[in-house]
């Protein structure tokens, strides 16, 4: 029976780890997780997702501050660990994990089509980009970013209604079929690894508040994405930042609108934004410090002038 030790801080990972804690093949002994972070009004200090599930189903869990170091390795070793697997965890992985086992490879699952979409928000990024799918890739750990030899991937359409959290969802799953049907490959070491295409990979970087604010300019479908890749979109009205958190792309029906041109603004038709192609209908929006509410109701208790013009913020490159 192979043991195992995986290192994961978002609740992605969760189906990965739920199928090694319930399988009779395999041991799931460890979870590494990043520290408790201060959440919520109170800023309490509270356990991820994985750490949550770890500490509730009784899987022993460590949370090194930087990392795992050489106590995290001897207890590994102490525990008979075999192989180490990362989803999400967060952290750049020193030498000594990635050799930590002289039989297997440090293994991740990856939430992209490798070598497309290396890096840290590859999921949103694939969203935002207008990705039509994308997927999850087994590879070995190697010390440049994602860059590993990979054993399999697994692909899965991106709908046009697809929001992070739902693709996220959908992802994880993906991940641990993909983790059960080639375990057994890795185990008697007859998974065959192919190095990736480096000359086509891309790479996303880490996400921004900066990134919510929207630029008009861009096409209406654009925006649509990048609102259900970052849960919102932003933008200022006289001097206010409101959150769009629900929008669809609509045709203008006419050749050229001026963009950030406010088109309809009431209870009866919603929130509609000229964009550089297209218009922006927004159905659910949020004031700061209030809660979110459909267009009917943010209109019978605030006013946005017709025809008012708003301020298209310029946005960085979701690819480096």
């Amino acid at each position: 029976m192979m043991t195992v030790a995986f290192m994961a801080s978002d609740a992605i990972a969760l189906d990965s780890i739920s199928f090694l804690h319930a399988s009779e093949e395999y041991r799931l002994a460890y979870i590494v997780s990043n520290p408790d972070r201060p959440k919520g009004r109170g800023k309490k200090m509270q356990p991820n997702s994985v750490s949550a599930w770890a500490l509730e189903n009784g899987v022993e869990l460590l949370r090194p501050e930087k990392g795992p170091d050489a106590n995290t390795l001897e207890r590994l070793r102490g525990l008979g660990v075999d192989i180490i697997i990362v989803m999400a965890y967060g952290c750049i992985l020193k030498k000594d994990v990635l050799n930590f086992s002289e039989k297997y490879p440090c293994l991740n699952l990856h939430a992209s089509l490798l070598p497309d979409l290396r890096g840290a928000s590859p999921i949103e990024s694939a969203i935002a980009l207008g990705y039509k799918k994308t997927g999850v890739s087994l590879m070995r750990i190697e010390p440049a970013m994602d860059s590993g030899a990979v054993c399999a991937s697994r692909d899965i359409a991106i709908l046009p209604t697809d929001t992070s959290a739902s693709l996220r969802k959908k992802i994880g799953a993906l991940a641990a079929e993909l983790l059960r049907d080639k375990i057994p490959e890795i185990e008697n070491l007859t998974a065959v690894f192919v190095p990736q295409e480096n000359a086509r990979a891309t790479y996303v970087r880490k996400l921004e508040k900066s990134d919510l604010f929207l630029d008009f300019h861009k096409r209406a479908e654009e925006l649509d994405c990048r609102i259900r890749a970052f849960g919102a979109g932003i933008f200022e009205y006289r001097g206010e930042p409101i959150k769009i958190l629900e929008a669809r792309p609509e045709n203008s029906g006419e050749k050229f609108l001026e963009p950030g041109k406010i088109l309809e603004a009431s209870p009866a038709d919603g929130l509609k934004i000229a964009c550089g192609k297209g218009v922006l209908a927004c159905s659910a929006l949020q004031r700061p410090c209030a809660k979110v509410l459909r267009a009917k109701e943010f209109f019978a208790g605030y006013k946005i002038d017709k025809n008012f013009i708003l301020k298209s913020f310029e946005n960085k490159n979701l690819l480096k």
